[in-house]
């Protein structure tokens, strides 16, 4: 059970620390936007598309495959319920930043840019509020879990996806990953994968980001 905990839990931070750097570098693209600049819109609006895509999978994810096994004891299940309740902000605030970003996308306006910064803002407040929670609880709800059932939930979670989201998720996650986080990405997923992943996605992805990275 260790090993499945301990490589679900790093998972999932890795997973928040990609979430966080997305929401920093669209701030950043956001405040500095040149009004006008539509190709720059457009490209800011459909590099949200697929943050939106992988966070709302994640999250989903959680709450129909691995919340039910944590959900062992009254306490327990208080504790999921709270997890939840933040998941819910987030769906809140991440469904106004989709509209933000459509609008802004298709304007490219200082006034849109600065609706689309201020739902990035809320966004913010709602995923560190939730991760710094999660990542406190987690280990200890996991301890709870029956092991079997864990470590069956972990390995389902994300087995769902879309081939061309898994291509993307591979980049996403690793993307400014330390040599340490890589050598543990490498344990996780084979290294043909990841050369698969790279081939197919990996140009399209650093495309697709360089718009949130000019300030990084």
């Amino acid at each position: 059970m260790a090993d499945s905990v301990q490589d679900g839990t790093r998972m999932n931070s890795l997973i928040h620390r990609a979430v966080r750097r997305d929401l920093d570098g669209f701030a950043r693209a956001l405040d500095t936007f040149p009004a006008g600049d539509r190709e720059r819109a457009t490209a800011l609006a459909a590099r949200f598309q697929w943050f939106d895509t992988l966070l709302t999978h994640h999250h989903e994810g959680e709450e129909q495959i691995l919340w039910p096994v944590l959900r062992t004891s009254p306490p327990s299940t208080e504790e999921v319920g709270e997890l939840t309740d933040e998941h819910e902000r987030i769906v809140a605030a991440l469904s106004a930043a989709r509209a933000a970003f459509a609008t802004f996308g298709a304007s490219a306006t200082a006034e849109d840019a600065a609706t689309a910064a201020s739902a990035v803002t809320e966004l913010q407040a709602a995923a560190t509020e939730h991760f710094t929670h999660e990542e406190s609880e987690i280990v200890e709800l996991c301890s709870q879990a029956d092991p079997v059932a864990l470590k069956a939930a972990f390995k389902k979670l994300g087995r769902n996806a879309g081939l061309r989201e898994g291509l993307w998720f591979m980049q996403w996650v690793s993307d400014g990953a330390s040599a340490d986080d890589k050598a543990f990405l490498r344990t996780l997923i084979p290294p043909p994968v990841q050369w698969i992943s790279k081939t197919i996605s990996g140009r399209s992805y650093a495309t697709s980001t360089a718009p949130i990275r000019v300030l990084s």
